[in-house]
Parts: C-alpha cells; sequence; structure tokens
C-alpha cells in the first residue's frame, strides 16, 4: 500500500516535473490568457572552447559558441584564468596563432565584419577575410597573417588570404579549390604560403579531397604539393612548421595520415599512419620527437622521427575532442572541447587536469544544441557536455559529452539517449548508475552527423536519422538499447539525401530527407518496418524544401519542411500492397516557422517550435498559434522537449523555460 505521507522527495519524483516546477512557483493551472512559462535559468553554462595557442606560460584558449566570443589566459604554473578578452565580433575563436609575443585570431560568423584580431595587452582589429568562417591563421617571418576558412556559397572554393603590416589591408591570396568546400589549414614560411583544403562539410560527388597548396609570396605562383599518401583522403586539418627544416601536414582519413616535408622541394622525409583516429592535429617538436593529439578520442601520440616509433604517451581527457598543443620545457599542455586545461610532465609522466570555470574562466550560456525531460530532470545539450537540470533540488550538472548531443530522447525508466556528432554515434546516461554518460555504439565513421533519434513505442528500438558530412546523403539506424550493434541503412531515400526527420507510429518508421548541398533531390518520404529493416515505401514529393520534422497523430502523418511549410499524409492505408502516399492538406506558416522548425505530439495537441516562437499546429487547418515568443539561440535547429506531465521545454534566448500550455 503506498503511503499517504510520501516524503517530499518521493512526491516529486512520483508526479514527475509538474509538481517539481509547482515548487518553483509555476502555477498547476495554466493562466486563462495564454500559456504558463517559467525561466529555469542558462540552459546549458560553460567555456566551451575551439583554440588554444601557448605564450611564454599562458595559454591563450579561444570560446566555442558563446557571446561574446572571448579569449581567456591561463597560468600554467598557477592553474589559474589570469585574463578574459572579449571580441566584438564571431561565434567560434578557431584560428589562433603567435608571433612576437602577440596573439592572432580568427573567428566565425563574421562574414561581413571584422573576423580577424590581434592581442597583445590591447585587441586591434585587423580586417575581414570575405564572406569567411576563419578556420586558421599563421603568421609569416614578416608579420604577415595568412588566413583561410569556409565560404559558403562562393564559386571559386576557399581563399587563402593575407593581411599586410605594412598596408593593413586583407587581400586574397590564391583560391586554386574550386571544388573544396572549406579551407582548414594555414602555415606560412619566409619564401611560401601553405594552404590546405578539402570537403568534410557538405562534401559528395564532385567535391575536392585533402590538397595542399603551396603558395610563393614572391610571384603568387601555386604548386599542388599534396603528398602521395594524403591523396584521397577527406581534408588537410593542420599544417605547421616545425623548426628549420620540415613541414608537418595532418589529415582526416580512415587512419588519419601524417606526412613530414622539406619545405625547400617538399620531398616527403616521412610519412605514417596514425590507427584508430581519422583526425590529428595539435603538434608539438623537441629534436627527433614529435607529439601531437587525436581530436576525437583525447589520446597524446608521441612520434620517434628516428626509428620511427608510434605510441600512446597519455589520454589525458578521456573522449575529449582536442582543440590545442603547447610546450613549455619539460611541460605539455593541452585543451579539451568541454572546458578543461590539461598538462603533462614528460618526466614523470604525471598528468593534471583543470576545469577551466573552476580556474576562473567566465561561464556563460552557450548556444543550445538539444533538450529533453522526464521525472523531474531536463537535459540541455552544447559543445562537449550535457546541462542536467534537476528541477526539485534546483541545481544543474554538467555532463561530460565529447562532441555534440544533437538530439536527445528519455525512456519510461529515466535512461538519456543521446546522437552524437562527430561520428560519435549513441550515448547512454542513467541517472543514478553512470557517473556520466557512456557510449554505447557506433556508427560508421562517414556516418558522423545524427540529426533525430527517436523511439518507437512498438518495438521499443530507438530510431536515427543520420547526415553523412563528406560522402553527402546520411542513414537510417535502428537500435535496441543496451547492445552495441545497431542497424544502419545507409541512403534509405537515395543518394544525396540526408535522414532529417524521423516518426514512429503505427509500427512502422517514417522518414523525411533533405539535402546538405545547395542542388540534388531533397523532400522524399518513406515508410519502414523498423524491425524486419525494409522499406515499406517511399516517394518523391513536390514540397519543394527538405523535411524538417514529422510526427504521427492517429492516422496521419504531419510534417514540416525546412522553410516552413506544414503539410499531412493520410496513412489509413499505410503498408498495405500498392500503398501510394499523397501529400494532403498543406499550409505555409509564416514567419512563426522560422529555418527548420520541429514538431512535437503532446497528448491530443501538436506542437511545433522555431527560433523564433513555440506554437501550437491545429490539426485540421494547420494554422500555426504562437504561444510563446522565445527569439532562441540554437546552434543546429530549434529543440522542444515534454515531459510525461506535458509540461513544454526549450530555449527562450539561450535560457531554459518550462510552458505549461
Amino acid at each position: 500500500m503506498p503511503s499517504v505521507n510520501p516524503t517530499r522527495r518521493r512526491l516529486l519524483l512520483g508526479t514527475g516535473a509538474a509538481a517539481a516546477l509547482t515548487a518553483l512557483g509555476l502555477p498547476a493551472a495554466a493562466a486563462a490568457d495564454g500559456p504558463d512559462v517559467t525561466g529555469l535559468g542558462p540552459g546549458n553554462a560553460d567555456f566551451p572552447l575551439m583554440s588554444a595557442t601557448l605564450i611564454g606560460g599562458t595559454l591563450w584558449i579561444g570560446s566555442r559558441n558563446l557571446a561574446p566570443a572571448r579569449v581567456v589566459g591561463y597560468d600554467l604554473a598557477t592553474g589559474l584564468v589570469t585574463a578574459t578578452v572579449d571580441l566584438p565580433t564571431g561565434t567560434f575563436v578557431q584560428g589562433s596563432a603567435a608571433s612576437g609575443g602577440a596573439l592572432y585570431l580568427g573567428v566565425t560568423d563574421a562574414p561581413r565584419d571584422v573576423n580577424l584580431y590581434r592581442y597583445d595587452g590591447t585587441l586591434t582589429a585587423l580586417g575581414n577575410v570575405p564572406g569567411a568562417d576563419v578556420r586558421d591563421v599563421a603568421v609569416a617571418p614578416d608579420g604577415t597573417v595568412y588566413a583561410t576558412g569556409r565560404q559558403k556559397g562562393r564559386a571559386a572554393g576557399p581563399g587563402l588570404y593575407a593581411w599586410s603590416p605594412a598596408t593593413g589591408a586583407v587581400t586574397e591570396v590564391a583560391s586554386p579549390a574550386p571544388n573544396a568546400t572549406q579551407g582548414r589549414a594555414v602555415a606560412a614560411t619566409a619564401t611560401r604560403a601553405y594552404l590546405g583544403t578539402g570537403s568534410n562539410l557538405a562534401g559528395g560527388s564532385g567535391a575536392s579531397p585533402a590538397t595542399l597548396y603551396a603558395v610563393d609570396r614572391a610571384t603568387g605562383a601555386v604548386t599542388d604539393i599534396t603528398p602521395p599518401e594524403l591523396r584521397g583522403d577527406t581534408i588537410i586539418r593542420r599544417i605547421t612548421v616545425l623548426g628549420d627544416d620540415l613541414l608537418a601536414v595532418s589529415t582526416e582519413g580512415a587512419p588519419a595520415h601524417v606526412a613530414l616535408l622539406d619545405p625547400a622541394d617538399h620531398r616527403v622525409l616521412r610519412a605514417f599512419a596514425v590507427p584508430g583516429t581519422k583526425s590529428v592535429t595539435n603538434f608539438q617538436r623537441r629534436g627527433d620527437t614529435l607529439w601531437f593529439t587525436s581530436t576525437e578520442h583525447g589520446v597524446l601520440w608521441r612520434h620517434d622521427l628516428a626509428t620511427g616509433a608510434l605510441d600512446q604517451l597519455a589520454t589525458p581527457v578521456p573522449e575529449g575532442n582536442s582543440w590545442g598543443l603547447g610546450r613549455l620545457g619539460d611541460t605539455l599542455a593541452g585543451v579539451t572541447e568541454g572546458g578543461t586545461a590539461w598538462t603533462l610532465d614528460l618526466a614523470s609522466g604525471a598528468v593534471a587536469t583543470r576545469d577551466l570555470v573552476e580556474a576562473g574562466a567566465p561561464a556563460s550560456a552557450q548556444l543550445g544544441m538539444s533538450v529533453a525531460a522526464r521525472s523531474g530532470r531536463v537535459y540541455v545539450g552544447g559543445n562537449g557536455s550535457i546541462a542536467l537540470h534537476d528541477l526539485a533540488a534546483g541545481t544543474v550538472r554538467k555532463l561530460p559529452v565529447p562532441g555534440e548531443a544533437k538530439d536527445t530522447v528519455v525512456l519510461e525508466d529515466g535512461t538519456l539517449y543521446l546522437g552524437v556528432y562527430s561520428s560519435q554515434g549513441i550515448w547512454r546516461y542513467r541517472p543514478g548508475v553512470d557517473a556520466a554518460p557512456v557510449r554505447e555504439a557506433a556508427l560508421p565513421q562517414a556516418q558522423n552527423r545524427p540529426q533525430v533519434i527517436r523511439r518507437d513505442p512498438s518495438s521499443g528500438l530507438l530510431l536515427l536519422g543520420v547526415q553523412a558530412d563528406t560522402t553527402g546523403g546520411g542513414s537510417f539506424v535502428t537500435h535496441r538499447p543496451g547492445t552495441d550493434r545497431p542497424t544502419v541503412h545507409v541512403d534509405p531515400l537515395g543518394p544525396g539525401q540526408l535522414v532529417r526527420a524521423v516518426a514512429a507510429g503505427h509500427g512502422q518508421a517514417f522518414l523525411g530527407g533533405d539535402n546538405a548541398r545547395p542542388t540534388g533531390p531533397r523532400g522524399d518520404l518513406a515508410a519502414w518496418d523498423p524491425v524486419a529493416g525494409r522499406e515499406l515505401w517511399r516517394t518523391a514529393t513536390d514540397l519543394g524544401a527538405g523535411v524538417s520534422s514529422l510526427e504521427v497523430h492517429g492516422h496521419t502523418l504531419y510534417g514540416l519542411t525546412v522553410d516552413g511549410t506544414a503539410f499531412t499524409v493520410d496513412l489509413r492505408r499505410s503498408g498495405r500492397a500498392g500503398y501510394a502516399p499523397v501529400i494532403g492538406r498543406r499550409a505555409a506558416l509564416g514567419a512563426a516557422a522560422g529555418t527548420n522548425p520541429r514538431l512535437l505530439s503532446v497528448g491530443g495537441a501538436l506542437y511545433g517550435i522555431s527560433e523564433r516562437a513555440l506554437f501550437r499546429l491545429d490539426r485540421d487547418t494547420l494554422a500555426a498559434t504562437v504561444l510563446v515568443e522565445v527569439d532562441a539561440e540554437w546552434y543546429s535547429g530549434a529543440r522542444l522537449a515534454a515531459d510525461e506531465d506535458g509540461v513544454l521545454y526549450t530555449l527562450r534566448g539561450r535560457e531554459l523555460i518550462a510552458v505549461r500550455p
């Protein structure tokens, strides 16, 4: 017999988030004139990062997805953040280089504003690399700053640009790879500049593979010097001048490859593969010893140039994506994506780690990635972490997760499942059992960007839609919780279409397609038997846009396109032989839908979310009624979750809110 006087904890956990929110001040019933909205603080407040450069004894660390973008100075001797510099523009501080005691920085998301800076105690705006997300910067001996990045939609492909200290102007030096989607690496000597390109974002048919170019600084002549060992790989990830005689190059491949070249004539002096990793970067050298990190696993490698020996020296932060490496005497220092600095004593092998927020870095709300809720817990994904909001306790706890949890779902037993980018696969977190999220199942490396994760109530399977950045297309994945072998159906909508939307109902899975490239097929729909692993039907549509989200309600499949059109498909004959689905009702939702909106079925209602608004979708007319203006700041599209009591959770700005309609 249940207790007639349950404790407060049991009451809150037994009745879910509704009681917890009431304790926080949210009324038990909605007001007559609209939904009740409660602010729950920053969705995910931390110091995620994307670069680090050592100058003297200070590691200068660039932020990621914070506003404003900033760099902090982390003192290796004290383990404390001793300086913070806010930047007027940008979202990522990815490009970072040192010269003459000054720090040079390149930022993303400032295509028509300043995206190159110098900091030497005073922040100076250098200029603009036109239309670019700056991915890398390097400084030549004469002070010329070279930069490259991603220039979306540019016919000439990514360019190599130079800032002149004599004129203060930024000029285009070369654009030798029109079919590449990114410039990712630059380096410079007294006589040459180097550019590394490739296509690891929105790749596919016709996209350029990894290519390394040398540019004569006097004549502007461009030469392809790609080492044979690297040709056919995805992208040149890093170019580094090491001493006077060697250029180090790494590239994303399977496995990653490293080549050491003589910069005088670009002969390959040594080349080797790095097993078990797709990307290595961040090089340091002393004599014949080369150190570098693998970006996705947090491994620090050591390579002996004399003997060819390659070994794993340490894993300072397991599964931590690495974004920097420096050396000060016998100490190596680096950072990982989720906001951790580490040092390794080469003499003793001792590793020390430090959370940057605990060290004094200013934590602030980052762009949201995902949201899920159940049993008084709300999870908000970010870069390198999930924030767990315990509504009953009024606490927020950081759960480290490598990469980006693009979408999440909570099962009835409270287990959180995550689809994690890039190439991190399927992760799991069981409150009270797992100290932190753990990887439960891997996906093929090319299937790197999960878009959606749902649970099929009929089979108990998890259903994922995935995008393949490098090859184009994507996959439909089914996974039995508690196992480590998902079933991956590559390109279920044909070559080129990723699976952006997945819904479950009537024992079937419904897939909606989109395309990461500006041209090519998009908007197809398909139904699958997820248990048998076979297609039931597939059809192209005349929607004119990719499918952003799908939900099943009754015998109707409801959908939204990435440009905000709602549509329906009658499912009453779905699965029968000869069934040919037809788009039924459709309606343009207008401004409320924004870009890439998503649907959620809660009880008898359909709700939609965009970066602009939380809205209710009328099941009959497909009219959108705005419930809350949110002006939300998400990294890859707005998300919406509901707990078992029907309370909705999303972001307003970067703040987590609870909404009771």
